[in-house]
């Protein structure tokens, strides 16, 4: 049996809190639901340690950032807008790049990955 997926919801937002039960019906899904202005947040964060971060993209707490991202590789952030049926996901993936030659493949593979996930 594999270990259950760790996702941090965090906000405090009506529409995460109802994104938060629902995720909580997946046998496969371990999820921790904490309000950003909560003094003791980010170490609940740290301790959590999740895969998989959600956010209401109307209200994003201001330490999800960049440096999260770098920090956590593998990372997963989603940005939820409650207004639509859309989501900003977010990767921490880092990759080596020495030459600009490198650096081309990697936007190139890039491109091609987005182009054919859109259909074009």
């Amino acid at each position: 049996m594999s270990a259950k997926r760790k996702v941090l919801i965090y906000g405090r937002s009506l529409s995460l809190a109802g994104i938060s039960a629902c995720l909580e019906l997946d046998d496969d899904l371990e999820v921790k639901f904490v309000d950003p202005h909560d003094f003791r947040a980010k170490q609940y964060l740290d301790e959590f340690n999740p895969e998989t971060i959600l956010y209401d993209l109307n209200d994003p707490p201001n330490d999800l950032d960049l440096d999260l991202l770098q920090q956590r590789p593998g990372l997963l952030l989603i940005g939820v807008d409650p207004s639509s049926d859309e989501v900003l996901v977010l990767r921490g993936q880092r990759s080596r790049v020495v030459t600009a030659g490198e650096l081309s493949q990697l936007i190139s593979n890039h491109t091609d990955e987005t182009r054919k996930q859109k259909g074009l």
